[in-house]
């Protein structure tokens, strides 16, 4: 039912369980972290006849909310639930004891959030989280959406933010994809709109968010970090300012030292070759000895 991705098990305080029941459970993230047998190890006892639906990290301070089939939403804060170990059942976190009735969803709730709920007949609406009020623990909740014959039972419900994609599957197996900016902003009790197309006799059986690909998840940060950059305080502009005159003057003074690096080149005499590697100077002597005839032989007479 669910997956929880860690490296050290730094990454929340604790983990919270949700059952279908209405029950709750948090438990010490750290106290999973202990060799896994081949079977695994319990997470949460499940009592006879219920069964798991969500589980999510929390920071120890943060509110939960649970969603139920008849269209009710329970808010209370975590520390009502105190810390219990991996092998306990909780305590009544919602009251479903209605016929019929289930928890449909588990998620920590966060006032800038909105949560979305769907129901069988393909209607839905969402609305902003700081509109369901902190109450008790165990309590049925207060209306999330307005119960209809046409609409039918709530089918899923999910915290949504903008610029997310939702996936809408039927029990026929019919698949749509819609933008949650394209869904009405609706107060707690009201109906909702039609969010999904269905075919006589089928239902919306769930809904997910579509998860997004590393490079649009790149794009985006970088919009949002191009935005930010905009906005840059006074403060934050003059240190700006000062780092790119530091620059340009560095600049200015690494092209000035290159110029002059090339005048000195271009002055510079040119290399003289040493004493030694020069030819020795023919002497006037010798150069005259050359130049003068050889002298002829005296001829003598023969004797008769």
């Amino acid at each position: 039912m669910a997956v929880i991705p860690t490296r050290d098990f730094s990454e929340g305080k604790y983990l919270v369980f949700g059952t279908a029941a209405g029950m709750v459970k948090k438990t010490e993230f750290k106290a999973y972290d202990t060799p896994i047998k081949v079977d695994g190890i319990i997470a949460i006892k499940v009592r006879k006849g219920d069964e798991l639906v969500k589980v999510r990290l929390t920071s120890g301070q943060d509110d939960i909310i649970m969603v139920s089939k008849s269209g009710h939403a329970a808010r209370f804060n975590e520390k009502l639930a105190r810390p219990m170990g991996r092998g306990t059942s909780g305590v009544k976190g919602m009251n479903v004891s209605a016929r019929g009735n289930r928890v449909l969803e588990l998620e920590v709730a966060r006032d800038e959030d909105e949560l979305f709920v769907v129901t069988e007949n393909g209607y839905g609406k969402r609305t902003a989280i700081k509109e369901y009020p902190v109450k008790g623990r165990g309590t049925k909740g207060v209306l999330t959406i307005k119960m209809t014959a046409k609409k039918g039972g709530l089918a899923g419900a999910l915290i949504v933010r903008e610029r997310q994609e939702l996936i809408f599957i039927s029990q026929n197996g019919m698949v749509q994809r819609t933008s949650v900016t394209g869904i009405s902003r609706m107060g707690r009790a009201t109906q909702g709109v039609r969010v999904m197309n269905l075919k006589a006799g089928d239902r919306v059986s769930a809904v997910a968010l579509v998860v997004e690909s590393s490079s649009a998840a790149a794009a985006a940060e970088s919009d949002n970090g191009d935005e930010g950059a905009g906005e840059l305080a006074e403060g934050e502009q003059g240190a700006a300012e000062v780092a790119v005159a530091m620059a340009e003057d560095a600049l200015e003074a690494e092209a000035a030292g290159e110029a002059a690096g090339r005048g000195a080149t271009a002055t510079k005499p040119k290399r003289r070759t040493a004493a030694k590697d020069k030819p020795e100077p023919k002497s006037s002597s010798a150069s005259a000895a050359r130049r003068k005839p050889p002298a002829k032989k005296k001829s003598v007479p023969r004797k008769k």
